[in-house]
């Protein structure tokens, strides 16, 4: 009884196994028979493929994702350097009596004096109307010019000679500059 138990059971998988074999060739037979009439032949092939080339474009994705950030970090980098360098720009164009003129050589034992220069052009209401195309706007005010000669005279002289009043410039104010608090020459 046992026997015959066992028999029928080892039958009944054979069996099993054998339909399951069965229907996987029908599975098959009949993708292949739906990828011929769709046209869709090698379709599993073309997946793979697209699969690896996706991992790839993924792969560079990041690469390029992280040269994009630090390509922006150089960026703002260079922005922030630019509004720096347009403010000290600014700066230096307002701050045009900030420029100190030098004449002379500095030598030991020759006094330096200090000259206040503007030029009349500038300053008149006429420069308004039309600025002059040879003369900077910031002679409007009075520029610092520092002079090595012996004398105060000689120091004008020399001032007249590289910044003469036929072309309007003027000395408003001219001193030592080691006596800030002494005399002062005006101009006449």
């Amino acid at each position: 009884m046992w026997h015959e138990y066992t028999q029928a059971l080892i039958t009944a998988f054979g069996l099993a196994g054998l339909g399951f074999a069965i229907a996987k060739l029908v599975v098959v037979f009949g993708e292949r028979a739906i990828e011929k009439r769709h046209g869709v032949t090698g379709m599993r092939d073309s997946i793979v493929m697209r699969a690896k080339l996706e991992t790839k474009l993924e792969a560079r994705r990041v690469v390029r994702i992280t040269e994009l950030k630090e390509l922006d970090g150089e960026v703002e980098d260079i922005l922030r350097r630019r509004k720096t360098l347009e403010r000290q720009l600014r700066e230096s164009q307002v701050a045009g009596e900030k420029l100190i003129r030098l004449i002379g050589e500095e030598v030991k034992g020759t006094p330096c004096y200090i000259a206040m220069v503007v030029n009349k052009y500038i300053t008149g209401a006429n420069f308004q109307q039309k600025p002059n195309a040879y003369i900077d706007p910031h002679w409007a005010r009075p520029q610092t010019v520092e002079v090595w000669a012996k004398t105060i005279a000689d120091a004008r002289a020399e001032v007249e000679r590289r910044f003469p009043p036929a072309l309007g410039y003027s000395i408003t104010r001219m001193q030592d500059s080691g006596a800030s608090d002494g005399p002062v020459a005006k101009a006449g």
